[in-house]
């Protein structure tokens, strides 16, 4: 082989590990998101921040919760203190410590508030049942829900959300069924084939109903579909999807070889699965 030829033989092969490597990097580029529901008696909160888990417990923004169960909240900069006070408790909490005060009576929890994208992030079971609230946690679905009597929380405290808990376990059924051992992009993706039909004239407008429709999705039909119990990863993927992550733009199709007749709707390929819009 002569120079020319070894130029352009290392030049292939550079080319070729160049997409290799960007393919894998689009591939990692989606990171599993947790999105963490809360209620306040059946009321879905918004929040601008997103709670998270971090060593077994759920922080959420101070303010988005207090003000959700009719209490006022204060923040003192100079000493990184947050006050919430509902009339009936005077609670101090302080950024960076676990040592707060109860209605002027020091006590000390188990973990500390802290800073994230600029709202005061607590502990969310501590600070509801020093308000006298219930808390109860569904692993499955990843909702915190709260309950107090004699609360009504304020409109604009309520997110509307446009999904409901059937919409995200049959989401997850499906996810489990047609993307079982891809990895998470391609539960993803396949998770917002469905999504996108729903928002399509041309398909059922309900996520049961896209699901179902006949001739769709086969494995929707077979025994025991219904029943089933998607593992964890399914129903985080559903939930992402649900709330808006999207690696798929408007696909509403796709298939484990290539459809002849929708070439010119091809939009890409995740893990042997060709996606189309």
């Amino acid at each position: 082989m002569n120079n020319e030829g070894r130029c352009k033989a290392v030049l292939v092969m550079l080319i070729v590990l160049f997409v290799s490597f960007i393919g894998r990097l689009e591939v990692s580029a989606l990171a599993k998101q947790i999105f963490i529901t809360v209620k306040v008696n059946g009321n879905y909160i918004k929040m601008d921040t997103l709670p998270y888990i971090k060593d077994g417990r759920t922080f959420v923004s101070v303010r988005f919760i207090a003000e959700a169960l009719g209490a006022k909240v204060e923040w003192n900069d100079e000493k990184k203190k947050v006050v919430i006070n509902d009339d009936y408790n005077y609670i101090e909490l302080f950024v960076g410590s676990k040592d707060c005060y109860i209605n002027a009576v020091k006590q000390v929890m188990d973990t500390s508030p802290e800073i994230s994208n600029g709202r005061t992030m607590v502990p969310l079971r501590f600070v509801s049942e020093v308000l006298n609230c219930s808390v109860d946690w569904n692993q499955t679905t990843y909702t915190v829900s709260i309950n107090k009597e004699g609360i009504n929380v304020p409109e604009e405290c309520v997110y509307n959300r446009n999904y409901t808990d059937e919409d995200l376990m049959w989401l997850a059924r499906i996810v489990t069924v047609e993307a079982r051992g891809m990895s998470l992009e391609g539960k993803v993706a396949v998770a917002n084939v469905v999504l996108n039909r729903v928002k399509s004239p041309s398909f059922p407008n309900t996520v049961y109903d896209v699901i179902f429709q006949k001739g769709q999705f086969p494995p929707a039909h077979k025994s025991g579909f219904k029943e089933l119990v998607p593992p964890e990863e399914c129903i985080i993927v559903a939930k992402m999807a649900l709330e808006g992550v999207n690696n798929i733009g408007t696909c509403l199709y796709f298939n484990n070889r290539p459809f002849t007749s929708r070439s010119g709707s091809f939009y890409k390929k995740i893990e042997g699965e060709y996606f189309y819009n």
